[in-house]
């Protein structure tokens, strides 16, 4: 490492970055680095990008899916429907850390078969077979541990789309790019592609 890096590490060891009120210039970097990301994923000038830094993955994981409970579970108490049933949907795949997710925050699991026929990924016409009013949202995966593959999000985006036209329930996705995100806009143009 450069003497540089370490001397500046060894500098800010004690202070507590995460603390906003005492380094709100964390906030504007913070803020910054979520807008360029959003901008690399086809952010349009003008709109408002909304994220937050996590520790890792798997606290990126709970929050997103904490956020799709919530949000179901908001939506189901405004219509007077019982909230004691939420599932959540995921491909066998899946890194532990979303199996964790649904046991920690009471959410049935319903981890789909991958097979040869998905390519070893979360296959859309079992997603398709498998949502229903207590479907809280879908995780999907770039960058799957089997293989590196990335799901395809487009494609269970329209069948979720799909899905809403029919019934009225929106079902949310939540993308787990922790092992390909980053690299994904450099890739190509996107889509069912991946």
């Amino acid at each position: 490492m450069e003497e540089e890096a370490e001397k500046l590490m060894i500098e800010n060891l004690s202070k507590n970055m995460s603390d906003a009120d005492e380094y709100p210039a964390m906030m504007n970097m913070h803020s910054r680095c979520v807008s360029i990301l959003a901008h690399l994923w086809g952010v349009q000038k003008g709109e408002t990008a909304i994220g937050t830094a996590t520790t890792g993955s798997s606290e990126a994981i709970h929050l997103g899916g904490l956020a799709m409970k919530r949000r179901w579970q908001e939506r189901r108490k405004a219509e007077g429907k019982d909230t004691s049933n939420p599932n959540i949907i995921m491909g066998a795949n899946a890194q532990v850390a979303l199996e964790k997710f649904a046991r920690y925050f009471e959410v049935e699991a319903r981890i789909l078969p991958v097979s040869v026929k998905s390519r070893y990924r979360l296959d859309p016409d079992l997603v398709k077979e498998n949502i229903d009013e207590n479907t809280i949202g879908i995780f999907v995966i770039m960058g799957s541990t089997y293989t590196g593959h990335y799901e395809p999000v487009e494609e269970i985006s329209n069948i979720l789309d799909e899905y809403e036209k029919k019934t009225g329930i929106d079902i949310p996705i939540h993308v787990d790019a922790a092992s390909g995100g980053f690299i994904a806009p450099f890739c190509g143009s996107g889509g069912s592609k991946w």
